[in-house]
């Protein structure tokens, strides 16, 4: 056996090592050498001593872990674990106890419903079975893992969980075999065995357990072996009840896989060995031989991991383990390769090492990849299944990238190759085939499926010619759908099956989960400290527990039918069923995880909630493909199931009249009449959504709501035959019976009617026979609820309230014979009955029929009894007025005694309906008011007795209420409720102390009242506790991934109310944060490599925008165009919610441990997945609403179309716009005309569609951007036909192309916003401004296109068009929409300068009226007006500019460009008449405008504030950029510092971010050192001026560096920054070393304070401008520059990124492989490095002297500082 070979001996060598041995090398231990001699706890640990046995023998034992003569003390982990095991290994003895006897079968029928319990009873016990097996190999496999390394690492809570999930499936798992074991025996089969085996696997647990105790002297090897038996008795046990899952060949493989493993470790053992033998140091000799040991172990470990769980391999936990087992083996492998290389220099050894390293990876890498193909279900079988695989996943991509033309057209090639290997496959079958009918269908199938792919590949065609045509896309999806349907009947129905079988495994797996989950719950409540929460599990346990049977049983019906439609669908509506109670048992499960006591119950059940939820999603996802595949069969299954059900109600009639009807076990009149009640309101619901879906004609929605009322009518068949099973009296067996047979007989009717009808959707006369079908079961509904014992009675108890009051219609009362006191003390004693009766029935309602039969009945007589009291009492009163007032309330009384009895005849029909409840419990209050009313009548003397009594009556109704907290009583929300109590608590106290003070006893109330409050205080102060330790201990991943779950599943509950926005809405929002998702998800593939510490912000950015997706994708898609596009946009938002819950939780793994590469390839995966998930998301709503799509879309293209007009315009003012060839620009003026007059008509059609189908406005929206495209470009070429030596006319041109351009993007934008609005909303009263704004700009381009050429008014023309742009301009900055980004006071400032000089310009012009003037006037202005109005609103907006500054600029803002506007005007009156006065007029105009800009300035100080300069000084720009410098140097210093280690060499790592930031750094620095040298410039000009400096340095050669002063040294900084930037950069990508980095960074700082020194030296003590640059700018800029070089010195030297001695050693191509050529090529490199550092220190002191000689004596020993 391997494990021996490796473990026992591995060395002939001094130090041979016994199993584990866990001492570190090199640590000096200190401690008493002295061993106590006598005393000795034992090599055991505490033993238990029992009478009847013996106590081993005292004595020194050495095991295989350490000598344990002398134990050292347990931790208080260990000891908890020590507890966990005694407590688990007392149950497992329990349940072994129990295995000696079956269960007792209770006595059972021979109907069809008791055959059918047996059947089902057997499936369910197996399963369970099953899924506890899994879940005890599964924990055996992790006892043997989590033990493996040594005792001080070991995580003991882990170990106690594992033990935990074994002892509790251990004892779940007893009932079951004891169950099976009598249905076995019952049905004539072995039950002994099954027992026998059961016992031989409970033994093997326990020897496992004895072996794990922390105490225990057993050697490791006992440990593997014990858990190898738990493995093997399992196998027995499952092949017992005939589960053995898995292929047995499949199991045989896996052990030779694991086997392979062991061996190839065993080669690497004996490798490293060599290695030990030739090493001479010790220590490193004893790590080597540590490090080999290690990895024996592990791999004997794996192995015994694979015998655990090779039988309940099909368990993704046990695949789990045994990955986590392959895991370890790989790290200890990693070990001896790194001890190994550490031991010796030899390369031939430690090439051996390598290779034998890379053959452990590669023989671990085929068995994880044998057990993950396990996992995704096998390889294909079946010569069709590989195509049909491909084809099923191909199509579904197709189906997901509508709205991406390019990547279907891709996905289309693959379909295509893939279908034609599947027709070449089916032809050769056929050409084989001896059967001529069998070769003729598979040719027919085969032609059918190449004709499929010909069309498909048509459209593929059609869609690639046009990318941007959604009809192509369409066309090609439908195309993509009939060969999917095609392929399905070409290859036997392969897709159906496959996504059949994919449900039925993610079906078993779900309740295999849920099981287990529920098994740690009940588990979990011995040490549960909070009893709500555990009540709350308790009760979603009880919900999924029904439910997992209908699971289980549709697992094996599909299964066992595997061509049966009706059991494909019964599958996946008891896999649609499962999940809302699924999800809320995870949310009850995680909310009490916090309050368990005991640590490992707690994980475990955390751990089977995660399982659950995993288990969940995958079920959903299943069951929804699996949906659209067999749906539309659904009408003929239920009808089919409906009639099954009317057949086997007539056998359990034919039973009951022969006495043979039994209930079946569980069965109680209770629980029947209840599910009784529960289930006619179901069928209810069920038939009024048929009915909805029949007329709105769709066909799958008909059959889903068809199979809907199918189950609800199973549940009251069901219910039914227990009821009459229950009962002893045949009269009610046969009338229950009759009725539920009339109900499936109608029901059949309806949905024979249904399938007839949802052909014909709008056709009256079907209409009419469905609503009298359905009017027939709503009868014989009634009919069959009224057979429920109980309900009669009630019905006889309002039968007596009526005849009773009959009496109150009499004419006279007679006289009464009694004293005032008798009748008034009859009175309250019939009142209290009354009152007691009516307390009695409410609680009677909630319980048994009986119950109720009993309660309704004593209500009855207390009435007739209180009206002969009432009726006596109103005789009393000789008054005719008081007598009718006494029988008027008399009559509320009888009024509201008959509304509770119905209130309580309904809800014991229907408990669940909260609704009723409230009505019952109102009902009962009002029989309280009312007679409460008459008493207080007929006792007004007495003062306070009757508040006394009403308070008294009141309270005993409240106390029912508060005996059942369980029931709610209104419809608050749970903080209101909390408001609520304790408003009225406050109330209640005031109320106390004035009854305190008023009563005689006031001492004995007072006390009492105080202790009460004192109580009160202490429960509050308990409750907030409680609530904190739930917050902090609740799990910050688990609390995002619970948060996606929620928004997952909110979006399958029940409707939610009519949606505010419409579809656009919603839409534009989604797509927006759809697309953030996409960003965040980017943002986390690349810190998971730089900067795990940041994904937690990520992942909790990532929850919250998805929880936005979620809670928008509702109301999407209730507003879509139809129920089809909803869905299937509901459906893609929660696959992206499961994606997105993976991602987060893999990211949460990565952050606990940062370097595990296996979880961080596992993240980068899940990332790539919630990528196409994203886009899944976009396609969905893009086939939602194709019109508004295509127009967002069409918006971004006219933006792009205006952003490479602005690039044109600055070629041809810089005058580069040249033409090409000889063309002038007659050759272009007609395709303007053209393309201008057909946007004008698709701008027509657009606004026409704004209303119409989504398919016309798309068509319309691609047309107009196709056209403004077009237009675009031809005035481009008509620009530049006009030549490069008239650049202001080509600026007109291309400007006015421009405002055609923007009014159209505002169109689009207008359309998109008034789609599907009617025509009074404020949105189409937009869109028409829109469309006249856009005629206007077309119009004025066709003016311009004709006026260009024409010398005379080409100017005037642009004049006119310039007036237009800036009103539209103008009319922008008015409306109250605030601006996109916001800018500074400066900015604002530096535009209205451009103000000045077009007012220059157009009073030139206006004076020269010559048309180039005007040209360039218009050109000017256009451009200065539209920046000042952007400048002074962004400027406006600003966040720190108050709300009057900000009234003030936008005002002036407006006079301003109103002033400007009139005198453009005026020119063009000028233009048209030329006069002497007019001209002298401009003055005015130009005036006012110079007024408005003074204004405009003064409006920008104010929003400066006090601190105003002026932002053109020079000074000040070099001080704000310099110390922008400063601070981008701090940011990239921050970002260094937080580098972590790289596991690879360092090669370009393109995700990491830091280079942007380097970047940033270097622009701010380029533009702050240019600033500087203009400051620098500055003072230069005062200096040459004073004669300081040469303007022209006379001996350039002497003076060096500082001839120019103060710019030489300025450039120093920009030259040293430059340095800077690129050292860094290159750093960050692996290229540079630290000491370039820092020595750029000194020089940074050197240089500043060289510039600073010349500086000082040169300047003019009296010079403003250098007073200010000394005082201000050099010493804040200069130290800032100074301090961010010193951090980013220090950032770097600390940087881990460089750190590369220690831990960078020798990293190989292939990464275990040693070779000599690298240790002689790092050899060679390290010589090279010591001589080129020797010329470099030369190097350096020589510059330093040169410079030195030529340095000015003043600066001597400054420089030198």
């Amino acid at each position: 056996m391997f494990s021996e070979m490796c473990c026992s001996r591995p060395f002939h060598d001094p130090s041979t090592v016994l199993q584990q041995q866990f001492n570190r090398v090199g640590k000096v231990e200190h401690g008493s050498v002295a061993l106590p001699a006598i005393m000795r706890s034992g090599a055991g640990g505490p033993e238990n001593f029992q009478v009847g046995t013996m106590p081993q023998a005292q004595q020194q034992i050495t095991s295989g872990q350490m000598h344990r003569g002398h134990m050292p003390p347990l931790t208080s982990a260990q000891q908890a674990l020590t507890g966990t095991i005694n407590s688990s290994m007392q149950a497992v003895h329990a349940a072994q106890a129990t295995l000696d006897d079956f269960e007792t079968l209770p006595p059972l029928g021979q109907d069809a419903a008791s055959k059918a319990w047996r059947k089902n009873k057997m499936d369910e016990s197996k399963h369970e079975i099953h899924s506890q097996v899994d879940a005890i190999t599964a924990g055996t496999a992790s006892v043997v893992n989590l033990t493996a390394g040594d005792p001080a690492d070991t995580d003991y809570t882990a170990v106690g969980c594992a033990v935990t999930t074994i002892s509790s499936n251990l004892t779940e798992m007893s009932k079951g075999v004891k169950l099976l074991a009598a249905l076995m025996e019952d049905e004539g089969g072995n039950g002994r065995q099954l027992l026998q085996a059961a016992k031989n696997l409970a033994s093997a647990v326990s020897d496992l357990l004895k072996t794990a105790q922390p105490a225990s002297a057993e050697p490791r090897q006992n440990l593997l072996q014990a858990a190898g038996s738990v493995g093997q008795t399992s196998g027995e046990l499952l092949q017992q009840i005939g589960e053995s899952d898995t292929d047995p060949r499949f199991q045989d493989m896996l052990m030779q896989l694991a086997k392979a493993v062991a061996s190839a470790a065993a080669a690497l053992v004996l490798k490293a060995k060599n290695v030990a033998q030739k090493t001479e140091d010790s220590a490193l000799q004893t790590q080597v031989i540590a490090a080999a040991t290690q990895c024996a172990l592990s791999t004997s470990q794996l192995v015994a991991c694979t015998k655990v769980v090779a039988p309940t391999i099909s368990s993704p936990v046990c695949q789990e383990q045994l990955i986590e087992a392959g895991k370890l083996v790989a790290k200890s492998a990693e070990g001896c390769v790194e001890a190994s290389q550490a031991a010796t220099n030899d390369d031939q050894l430690l090439k051996q090492v390598g290779v034998a390293a890379t053959a452990v990876t590669q023989a671990l890498n085929d068995l994880l990849q044998h057990i993950k193909q396990h996992a995704t279900g096998g390889q294909p079988i079946g010569r069709y299944d590989q195509a049909t695989d491909t084809i099923l996943n191909v199509t579904e991509n197709i189906f997901s990238s509508m709205g991406d033309a390019g990547e279907m057209v891709r996905q289309a090639r693959i379909l295509a190759q893939a279908t034609s290997d599947l027709v070449n496959a089916i032809k050769a079958d056929a050409e084989g085939e001896t059967d001529l009918e069998n070769s003729r269908k598979l040719l027919s199938a085969a032609k059918m499926l190449a004709d499929a792919t010909a069309k498909m590949v048509e459209a593929a065609k059609g869609a690639a010619a046009h990318p941007d045509s959604e009809e192509q896309q369409q066309r090609l999806r439908e195309a993509a759908e009939g060969l999917r349907i095609a392929t399905n009947a070409a290859a036997q129905n392969a897709i159906k099956k496959k996504l059949v079988h994919k449900l039925e495994v993610s079906s078993k797996q779900a309740a295999a989960s849920a099981t287990q989950t529920i098994a740690a719950a009940q588990h979990a409540a011995a040490s549960n400290k909070n009893p709500a929460a555990q009540q709350q599990l308790v009760q979603s346990c009880k919900v999924v527990a029904d439910q997992i049977p209908m699971l289980v049983q549709g697992v094996r019906g599909s299964q066992s039918q595997p061509d049966s439609p009706s059991a494909q669908l019964a599958l996946i509506a008891a896999s649609q069923n499962f999940l809302q109670p699924g999800g809320k048992m995870v949310a009850a499960a995680k909310a009490t995880v916090p309050t368990i006591t005991d640590q490992a119950s707690a994980m475990q059940l955390s751990q089977c909630a995660k399982n659950l939820a995993a288990a969940l999603a995958e079920l959903r996802t299943a069951a929804q493909k699996a949906q659209e595949t067999c749906g539309p069969l659904e009408i003929d299954s239920a009808l089919s199931m409906v009639q099954s059900l009317e057949r086997d109600l007539q056998e359990a009639k034919a039973a009951a009249r022969d006495g043979k009807l039994k209930p079946l076990p569980g069965e109680t009149m209770e629980k029947c009449a209840q599910d009784l009640g529960n289930s006619t309101k179901a069928v209810s619901s069920a038939i009024a959504q048929l009915l909805g879906e029949v007329a709105q004609g769709n066909e799958n929605y008909t059959g889903i709501a068809a199979r809907d009322v199918a189950q609800a009518l199973r549940s009251l068949s069901q219910a039914a035959r227990g009821v009459a099973a229950n009962t002893s009296d045949p009269q009610v067996q046969s009338a229950m019976l009759e009725c539920a047979g009339d109900v499936m007989d109608k029901a059949g009717n309806l949905i024979e009617e249904a399938r007839k009808g949802v052909g014909k959707p709008g056709d009256p006369e079907s209409q009419q026979r469905l609503a009298q079908v359905a009017k027939a079961v709503s009868q014989a509904l009634n009919r069959c609820v009224n057979c429920l014992p109980g309900q009669r009675d009630v019905d006889a108890a309002i039968r007596t309230v009526s005849e009773a009051s009959k009496k109150l219609l009499a004419e006279s009362l007679p006289p009464s014979t009694k004293s005032f006191q008798e009748a008034q003390s009859q009175l309250n004693q019939a009142a209290a009955g009354l009152n007691q009766s009516a307390n009695e029935l409410v609680q009677a309602s909630r319980g048994t029929p009986q119950d109720l039969a009993k309660s309704s009945g004593k209500f009855g007589q207390d009435f007739n009894e209180f009206l002969e009291a009432g009726v006596e009492m109103a005789g009393q009163s000789p008054n005719k007025e008081d007598q009718a007032q006494v029988v008027s309330n008399l009559k509320s009384i009888s009024m509201s005694s008959s509304k509770l009895l119905l209130a309580a005849k309904a809800l014991s029909a229907d408990p669940t309906a909260p609704n009723l409840k409230n009505q019952l419990a109102a009902a009962a209050r009002a029989v309280t008011d009312s007679i409460n009313q008459l008493i207080t009548m007929c006792t007004q003397q007495a003062p306070g007795q009757k508040e006394c009594d009403n308070a008294l009556r009141e309270l005993e109704t409240v106390r029912e209420l508060l005996e059942n907290p369980t029931q709610a009583v209104n419809d608050m929300s749970y903080f209101n409720c909390l408001d609520s109590v304790m408003e009225n608590s406050k109330v209640l106290g005031e109320a106390m102390a004035g009854i305190s003070q008023h009563a005689k006893n006031t001492a004995h109330t007072q006390e009492a009242l105080e202790e009460a409050v004192q109580m009160m205080k202490e429960a509050v102060e308990d409750l907030t506790t409680t609530l904190n330790e739930a917050a902090s201990a609740a799990g910050v991943v688990g609390g995002m991934v619970d948060s996606i779950t929620q928004a997952i599943n909110q979006l399958d509950e029940g409707p939610m109310g009519e949606p505010e926005g419409t579809f656009v809405d919603y839409q534009t929002t989604m797509v927006k944060t759809a697309k953030a998702i996409a960003v965040t998800v980017q943002e986390m593939v690349t810190k998971s490599t730089t900067n795990p510490d940041e994904l937690g912000t990520l992942a909790n950015q990532l929850t919250s925008d998805y929880g936005q997706l979620a809670h928008q994708a509702k109301p999407a898609a209730i507003t879509a165009e139809n129920d089809e596009i909803g869905s299937h946009i509901k459906n893609r938002v929660q696959e992206l919610g499961h994606g997105c819950a993976a991602l987060v939780t893999k990211a949460g793994a990565l952050q606990c441990s940062p370097s595990d590469a296996y979880t961080k390839k596992e993240l980068i995966e899940c990332a790539r997945k919630v990528s196409e998930k994203v886009s899944h998301v976009l396609a969905a709503l893009q086939a939602g609403n194709r019109g508004t799509q295509a127009c967002i879309t069409a918006a971004s293209a006219v933006s792009g179309i205006i952003a490479d007009l602005d690039t044109t315009i600055m070629f041809a003012t810089a005058g580069t716009l040249n033409r090409e060839n000889a063309e002038t620009f007659a050759d272009h003026r007609e395709g303007i005309l053209k393309t201008a007059k057909a946007l004008v008509e698709d701008t027509k059609v657009l606004v026409q569609n704004a209303t119409a189908s989504q398919e016309k406005l798309a068509q319309a929206a691609q047309s107009s951007v196709a056209t403004i495209t077009r237009l675009a470009e031809v005035v481009k070429l008509g620009a530049a036909s006009l030549g490069s030596e008239d650049p202001e006319t080509q600026v007109v041109l291309i400007n006015a192309v421009k405002d055609v351009a923007k009014a159209l993007g505002d169109l689009i934008s207008a359309t998109k916003a008034a789609a599907g609005k009617a025509g009074d909303d404020p949105s189409v009263y937009q869109l028409k401004n829109s469309a006249k704004v856009m005629v206007t700009n077309v119009t004025s381009l066709l003016k311009t296109v004709k006026a260009v050429e024409d010398e005379a008014t080409k100017g005037t023309r642009a004049l006119e068009a310039t007036i237009e742009h800036i009103r539209q301009e103008l009319a922008v900055f008015c409306a109250q929409v605030p601006p996109a980004k916001t800018s500074t006071p400066e900015d604002f400032i530096r535009m209205t300068k451009g103000i000045t000089m077009a007012t220059a310009k157009a009073v030139a012009a206006g004076n020269s009226c010559r048309q180039e003037d005007v040209i360039a006037t218009a050109n000017l202005s256009r451009r200065a007006i539209a920046d000042m109005l952007r400048s002074c609103k962004e400027a406006a907006y600003h966040p720190e500019v108050n709300a009057d500054v900000r009234l003030r600029a936008l005002r002036y803002g407006k006079e301003c460009a109103n002033g400007y506007l009139e005198l453009l005007e005026h020119v063009l009156v000028i233009l048209q008449k030329p006069s002497h006065e007019l001209k002298q007029q401009l003055a005015g105009y130009s005036k006012r405008v110079a007024g408005s800009v003074t204004e405009l300035i003064q409006a920008a100080e104010a929003m400066k504030g006090t601190e105003w300069v002026d932002p053109e000084d020079p000074t000040v720009i070099a001080e704000n950029e310099l110390l922008g410098a400063a601070a981008a140097i701090e940011a990239a210093a921050k970002k260094l510092e937080q580098l972590k280690p790289r596991a690879k060499p360092k090669q370009a790592d393109e995700s990491l971010n830091f280079e942007e930031q380097i970047l940033e750094a270097a622009k701010s620095i380029a533009a702050a050192t240019s600033a500087l040298v203009k400051a620098a410039s500055a003072a230069q000009r005062e200096l040459v001026a004073q004669g300081k400096v040469g303007a022209i340095p006379a001996n350039a050669v002497d003076d060096g560096q500082w001839s120019q002063g103060l710019i030489s040294a300025a450039r120093m900084v920009a030259a040293a920054t430059n340095n800077l930037c690129e050292a860094a950069n290159a750093a960050v990508q692996g290229h540079a070393s630290e000491e370039k980095l820092i020595s750029s960074a000194k020089q940074v700082a050197a240089s500043t304070a060289q510039l600073l020194v010349a500086c000082k030296v040169k300047a003019d003590q009296d010079s403003e401008a250098m007073k200010r640059l000394q005082v201000r700018v050099m010493p804040a800029a200069g130290n800032a520059v100074k301090r961010a070089s010193d951090h980013l010195v220090r950032a770097a030297q600390k940087a881990a990124a460089f750190q590369d001695q220690e831990n960078e050693t020798v990293v190989v191509k292939e990464k275990m492989v040693g070779g000599i050529a690298q240790i002689i090529a790092a050899q060679e490199e390290m010589l090279r490095k010591e001589r080129e550092l020797e010329e470099a220190r030369k190097k350096l002191a020589m510059i330093r002297q040169q410079q030195y000689k030529f340095l000015p004596s003043e600066l001597r020993d400054e420089g030198q500082n």
